[in-house]
């Protein structure tokens, strides 16, 4: 019973530390069922029992048995790629390891007993962990993007590398006599120190990294405020012009009435009236931002032949930020009529913007010329020409900050996004 009580503890440490290093890095599945998403830890700590509790293998499949068990784990609880959830799991499982080799190399310097020592070092070194995650959560915390792309697999051997030498280490006997020993000893504890201070820096790369597409996000957003603000400084001189043509035009219209030109009166109002229509805004949302927006990308797709179908309502109670807004509007638009460009028929866009029962509802919808490859809900291609890769990583991390959900899909030669933000 105390051994149980014992494996159930560090198993419960050990759990922890798994689901705060993943937490800090992931984001987690949605579930119908909100119940689901608690039972993470619990999962992570019944996969630890059952591999503490069950027979121990040879030591090149201890490690592997271990991964795998993390790796099913966050397979279910976390929205990942296979590849990077294997990734994730086998450096957080050489972490582990080198954590524990580190905290041997130190106990076997101390003067204590060999029973002594396994009793201690598997204490330390779950706790040990515990506090390094601990370490990287709060310095790392709501850098998920850290992540994302395809950035992170030029450094896929560092974990892998360090797992075969940790397995090659482990392979001979701790009996802690000879000389040797010690030399082995420091040997490790150094091999330890590097890893960490390698996977330190490695993952400053990342983050450096993540923080530089942050900076572009920032300067798209700011090109975006700008573009919004000289479309509405130019659709106030094209009202001025317009008002100062119309008062010319009432003042003809009054000169040939005059006269009792009724007739020549009327077909000059049927095509100052076609005129007006041609240059009147066609959505009002009554919203400045989203006005802007739509109103410009709708003139834009008219020009290039592309039909646009709107729904929207009044949208004046959003609360998101502005420069949010235009990025959302910007590039959901903008890909769906590059998309609409390359076809020779069938160019339709049907956008959605609506609130409703305090959330806004956004959706979009085009044909396209090539079925659109999705994975984890993300656009499965880093290349600059695929039209509905550009930018939609922009608009999923906006929808993640105002704490709203996002859907893609590609069926039957359409493309399909929503996403539902709470106001």
């Amino acid at each position: 019973m105390e051994i149980f009580l014992k494996s159930l503890a560090l198993s419960l440490v050990m759990s922890i530390s798994c689901k705060v290093f993943f937490d800090t890095l992931l984001e987690k599945r949605r579930w119908r069922r909100g119940w689901i998403e608690n039972t993470e830890l619990l999962a992570f700590t019944l996969g630890i029992i059952i591999i503490s509790m069950s027979e121990i293998p040879p030591y090149a499949i201890q490690p592997i048995r271990f991964t795998a068990v993390i790796c099913i784990a966050v397979q279910i609880y976390y929205r990942v790629r296979f590849v990077q959830n294997v990734f994730l799991s086998i450096l957080f499982c050489g972490i582990f390891w080198i954590v524990e080799i580190l905290t041997i190399s130190f106990i076997y310097l101390l003067p204590i007993t060999g029973i002594s020592i396994q009793i201690v070092e598997e204490s330390v070194s779950d706790i040990l962990l515990l506090c390094l995650m601990l370490l990287f959560h709060f310095k790392y915390k709501g850098k998920t993007n850290v992540m994302s792309g395809t950035k992170w697999t030029r450094f896929l051997f560092f974990p892998v590398f360090c797992m075969v030498i940790i397995i090659a280490a482990t392979m001979y006997p701790w009996n802690g006599q000879g000389g040797n020993e010690y030399v082995r000893v420091l040997v490790l504890a150094g091999f330890g120190l590097v890893n960490m201070a390698a996977f330190y820096f490695l993952w400053d790369i990342l983050v450096r990294e993540a923080e530089m597409q942050n900076l572009r996000l920032g300067r798209e957003r700011t090109q975006n405020q700008m573009n919004m603000y000289q479309s509405m400084q130019e659709n106030y001189e094209r009202q001025r012009r317009f008002l100062h043509d119309y008062k010319n035009q009432l003042n003809c219209i009054q000169g040939m009435l005059a006269e009792g030109k009724t007739e020549e009166t009327m077909e000059y109002l049927t095509a100052l009236n076609g005129s007006i229509r041609m240059n009147a805004d066609h959505v009002n949302t009554n919203h400045t931002a989203v006005n802007v927006v739509l109103n410009q990308k709708y003139s834009y797709a008219r020009e290039k032949g592309i039909t646009m179908t709107i729904s929207v309502n009044d949208l004046s109670s959003l609360t998101m930020g502005e420069e949010d807004i235009v990025t959302i509007l910007v590039n959901l638009l903008d890909n769906a009529i590059e998309a609409c460009e390359k076809l020779e028929s069938n160019k339709v866009i049907q956008f959605k913007m609506t609130v409703e029962d305090g959330e806004l509802i956004l959706s979009i919808r085009n044909p396209v010329k090539e079925p659109v490859k999705i994975r984890d809900n993300r656009i499965a291609t880093t290349k600059p020409e695929e039209g509905h890769g550009i930018g939609l990583i922009n608009v999923q991390s906006v929808v993640q900050k105002n704490c709203g959900t996002s859907i893609l899909r590609c069926e039957d030669g359409w493309f399909f996004f929503s996403a539902m933000i709470p106001v």
